[in-house]
């Protein structure tokens, strides 16, 4: 069964291919469909259905590669736009052009154009470096640091972060590399590069980057040569069947100190500090890269015998360390070093892999769930194997029985067969000649004749692979070992990743100590050849405490302190519902082991009520209607909404559902029925909650039955020493989030703003909408029609007829290679959404924040003031110096109270500020509105504009058009457009369900 490698660019290639950029995706977005109105309280009238999306025709290409190096050492050669030749600079100036056109943006448009940033993935860079790559017509100019903030107090904490302490000084000489035809795989660079022939050309010391880039101390004449990796190997030659080219040739001469003068401030941000950056990062990594003790996974490293643990379906979760160099504030460059943890494949056989991975009993049962379906008298992969494919494809695989001609010869899983072993078909070669013989047999015979192999399994798929399309039966093959698992956990795995992956600060110190000490930089081969050498103790910084705000409620104002929690007891939402709570249902899913009688309904009924009204809730007397509910959630909703609507003569405010339990696969669909057909807020609850009465559980929901209902919990209370005291102008904050799906997955990206809707922000109304997919920047037409109507609204119940004079925009999930897009696209969309209302130009003041949890800086106070009893820093640490950036306005704010494990502060970046903010006024009122998140009596660690945004995003899931029998639970669905056909091309996404806006539905806190 197996095959000879494929022949692909072998030997004497005399040039690489150009690129071909014909196959690029289109882009665009969708159109928000028009939503239909009800006829009664318990019926909803036609509409018309949301029209499908169409996407343009692809953009201009752009050049097909990158820009060429310099010819000598002397002249260092920027890419040339189309509009401009000047070098980049970095301007201390700010603007923003409505009218500027990407050239291309990586964010949307297809990514197979090169871009100078490419080779820089590892490092964290700031904004600035992403200018380098000229995809605007002017560069971006980024907010600048305007000082440092001097409320609260000064306390020090401890970073994990180290600095450079030494770069190196003698002449580094980089080279292009070129291999076979230039396009060979990464396995057949990485045996080229670590051939005797190359070494024996080049000497020990030079650093590869793995692709066409490396680095040497000595000055090398081109040197050409060819590489016979059987020879390499110990087999005999095959020629040039498995030889290859291997070309060096100097391109130009580094000068490191470079970096400094750029962090002096006396050069600008240009190719030869980014060469020099890229440089030093792949001096920091070879070392571990080449140790054999180690797996490396981009910037993380994993010792083969380090701490590992099972987390079930045939993964494992492995605990190493991170590294990665930056360049910080204080004119300094430092490498962050913090806990990795990634999941592997765990090692053997690939059957019991995906029996326990798909969740089946054993290979009989898998070998049913994989059964091929019949479809237009073809076959196609039952959903499961589909599932199961997604998961495994690319798995590196070993075939593994008596008589392997190749046994050890290294295979990728492409995907799986519709046919089983004993389906599979082929021609018979006499064992001798290895001629046809014309005879057809099995896959099942011929391993029995061939091998003398009987397959325990045969009715299982075959596993096809990436080359040639070998075939091979699933129980022969097995997995190879720290091989990652890319693919979302399911919940009993993240489960146990979480109780893996939280450790205390004191622990995760020592597990970044015991990471530090597998990096060995005191001994790394490399770091002292070329002169690199790192602190030994981690950077202590100046940080601030900023002073606890308080806490407004109806009756009483909260002081938390540092401690960041708070309770209800006693106290009064701060703005109850404004229209008393007469109309409302309560259903109960019986279909389970929680049948509850009428008694301990009617207790329901009354402690809920009892609380509500205790915290200033207005509900009238008479009691809600009450049901029992058929399984059927759809059908579910429908009886209560109905029942609920006829009882009172009146459209409903509020359906309450109790369900069975926290998992419950009622939820969606109940959203979707409430939201989109009906139009009403709704709140599910645990029956097992219900039956233990806890009155601070009814405490909690009540927090958000009230937001749903127009009320509003609390209101932060400024320092009096804080740099932020209020609003003094109507002001407007928007937050933003763009959520997609796991890795394989074709379902649509999901953008989610959120708007303030009172003088204070404490309320934030929000719109959702399909955004492509894997599209991080928002589409100008979902900021049209998510924002503007918004807009609308806000104008005739906030801004008394009046535009706001200061907008604050809150970004959440986009790396600082994106802030660009940010600033050149939906800026411009966000300002003409504005304008479009008035009619008029808008001219308020503007301040754009980006907000990041992903990155890994950590801080461990000491024990005082900055340290809460766990040893996490406490609500209100404050960092700016040392690992944020050298220029930008960023800083690292913890604004909670860690429950478990070591707390993250969160990233924020002021991208734009023509208000002028100073740190203190800016940096304040961040942490301070974090004390007023609406369903929670904690602050919280991200400003509440951007937290909303996650949970609407999350809860317009339940708006996807599509039928509802495809979703997990099943049932009847709504009559929706039809699914697109086979050839409805895969860029094209479909718009959400309307929200039917009864009630005001859609300007309501309905997600939360």
């Amino acid at each position: 069964m197996s095959h000879a490698a494929r022949r692909r660019g072998r030997g004497r290639a005399t040039a690489p291919p150009t690129e071909d950029t014909s196959n690029s995706p289109r882009r665009g977005g969708p159109r928000q469909g028009a939503a239909g109105a009800f006829d009664s309280p318990a019926s909803r009238g036609s509409g018309s259905a949301p029209s499908r999306g169409r996407r343009p025709s692809n953009p201009p290409s752009a050049p097909s590669g990158p820009a060429q190096p310099a010819a000598s050492d002397s002249t260092l050669q920027e890419p040339q736009s189309a509009s401009r030749s000047q070098s980049v600079s970095a301007s201390q100036g700010q603007s923003i052009q409505p009218t500027v056109v990407p050239r291309r943006d990586p964010a949307r448009d297809p990514q197979n154009v090169p871009r100078y940033t490419d080779q820089l993935k590892n490092i964290d860079l700031s904004a600035e470096f992403f200018n380098i790559d000229q995809l605007y017509d002017k560069p971006t100019d980024f907010k600048r640091r305007p000082g440092f903030n001097t409320t609260g107090q000064a306390v020090r904490l401890s970073l994990n972060a180290v600095p450079v302490v030494d770069f190196p000084k003698k002449n580094v000489y980089q080279y292009d590399v070129v291999i076979g035809n230039g396009a060979e795989n990464r396995a057949v660079q990485r045996k080229v590069w670590a051939s005797k022939e190359r070494e024996s050309k080049t000497g020990q010391g030079m650093i590869y980057d793995g692709n066409k880039l490396a680095w040497s101390l000595t000055e090398h004449p081109e040197i050409r040569t060819m590489v016979d990796l059987d020879k390499e190997e110990g087999f005999p030659s095959r020629g040039d069947k498995n030889t290859y080219r291997l070309r060096i040739t100097k391109t130009k001469r580094l000068d490191i100190s470079i970096i400094d003068s750029f962090l002096q401030g006396r050069v600008q941000m240009g190719i030869p500090v980014a060469e020099a950056i890229s440089f030093l990062d792949h001096l920091l990594r070879e070392g571990p890269s080449l140790n054999p003790h180690l797996v490396s996974v981009k910037r993380s490293f994993f010792a083969r015998s380090g701490q590992r643990q099972d987390l079930g379906g045939g993964i494992e979760v492995f605990r190493g360390v991170y590294q990665s160099m930056r360049l910080a504030e204080g004119q300094k460059m430092v490498v962050n070093i913090d806990v990795a943890n990634c999941c592997f494949f765990k090692p053997g056989s690939l059957l019991a892999a995906m029996v326990t991975n798909m969740d089946m009993r054993d290979a009989s049962q898998l070998a049913r769930a994989f059964q091929s379906e019949q479809s237009n008298g073809s076959k196609r992969l039952s959903a499961t194997a589909k599932t199961a494919q997604g998961r495994f494809k690319g798995t590196a695989l070993k075939a593994i029985y008596d008589g392997n001609p190749n046994p050890n010869k290294e295979w990728k899983m492409f995907k799986i067969n519709t046919n089983s072993a004993n389906e599979e078909m082929l021609e018979w070669k006499d064992p001798v000649t290895k001629k046809p013989t014309g005879r057809m047999v099995s896959v099942t015979q011929y391993f029995k004749e061939r091998y003398n192999c009987s397959l325990r399994f045969p009715q299982l798929p075959l596993i096809e692979m990436t080359k040639k399309s070998a075939k091979f039966p699933m129980e022969l093959l097995h997995i190879k070992e720290n091989q990652r698992y890319s693919t979302k956990l399911n919940e009993l795995q993240t489960s146990n990743m979480i109780k893996f992956a939280v450790a205390p600060p004191d622990k995760r110190l020592a597990a970044i100590n015991e990471g530090k000490s597998w990096l060995n930089w005191e001994k790394d081969a490399y770091l002292q050849n070329y002169g690199l050498h790192m602190g030994k103790d981690f950077i202590q910084t100046n940080a601030r405490l900023l002073p606890p705000p308080g806490v407004k409620f109806g009756n009483r104002t909260e002081q938390p302190q540092t401690r960041g929690r708070w309770d209800l007891r006693g106290k009064t939402f701060l703005t109850a519902n404004p229209q008393i709570l007469e109309v409302w249902g309560i259903g109960i899913f019986e279909n389970g082991r929680i049948r509850p009688d009428k008694a301990i309904i009617d207790k329901f009924v009354a402690d809920f009520t009892r609380a509500y009204r205790g915290h200033g809730g207005q509900v009238a007397n008479r009691p809600p209607y009450i049901a029992k509910l058929v399984p059927d959630a759809g059908n579910a909703v429908e009886y209560l909404h109905q029942g609920t609507g006829n009882t009172f003569k009146r459209r409903p405010q509020l359906l309450i559902f109790l369900v069975q339990d926290k998992q419950s696969q009622h939820y969606l669909r109940i959203k979707k029925s409430c939201d989109v057909r009906y139009g009403v807020v709704s709140q599910v609850m645990q029956l097992a909650q219900v039956q233990k009465g806890n009155p601070q559980y009814y405490s909690n929901v009540l927090m958000k039955v009230n937001a749903k209902l127009g009320g509003c919990t609390s209101q932060v209370v400024p320092h009096p020493s804080s740099g932020f005291k209020s609003f003094s102008v109507p002001t407007m904050i928007i937050g933003a989030d763009v959520s997609h799906p796991s890795p394989g997955s074709q379902d649509a990206s999901m953008a989610a703003i959120t708007v303030s809707f009172d003088r204070h922000a404490g309320r934030y109304t929000s719109a959702c909408q399909t955004n492509g997919h894997r599209v991080e920047v928002i589409t100008e037409n979902n900021w049209r029609n998510m924002l503007q109507p918004l807009v609308t609204e806000w104008v005739k119940s906030v801004g008394a007829g009046q535009l706001p004079q200061r907008l604050y925009y809150i970004r959440d999930g986009v790396s600082e290679g994106q802030f660009a897009h940010v600033m050149n696209q939906e800026v411009p969309h966000i300002k003409a959404c504005l304008s479009a209302v008035a009619n008029k130009q808008w001219t308020g003041n503007l301040t754009v924040i980006v907000a990041s949890k992903r990155h890994h800086v950590r801080a461990f106070p000491a024990k005082g003031p900055a340290s809460d009893q766990r040893g996490n820093p406490v609500p209100g640490c404050l960092i700016e110096r040392d690992v944020t950036t050298p220029n930008e306005f960023d800083f690292y704010l913890y604004s909670h109270t860690a429950l478990q494990g070591t707390s993250r502060p969160v990233h924020y970046t002021i991208l734009y500020d023509d208000a002028d903010h100073t740190p203190n006024a800016i940096q304040n009122m961040i942490y301070e509105h974090c004390y007023q998140y609406m369903r929670s009596t904690t602050s919280v660690s991200l400003h509440p504009a951007v937290y909303y945004a996650h949970l609407a995003s999350n809860r317009a899931k339940a708006h996807v058009d599509m039928p509802s029998s495809r979703g997990p639970t099943g049932g009847p669905g709504f009559k929706v457009n039809q699914p697109p056909s086979s050839d409805t091309p895969e860029t094209e996404v479909k718009p959400l369900m309307a929200m039917f806006n009864m009630n005001n539905i859609r300007t309501s806190m309905w997600y939360i």
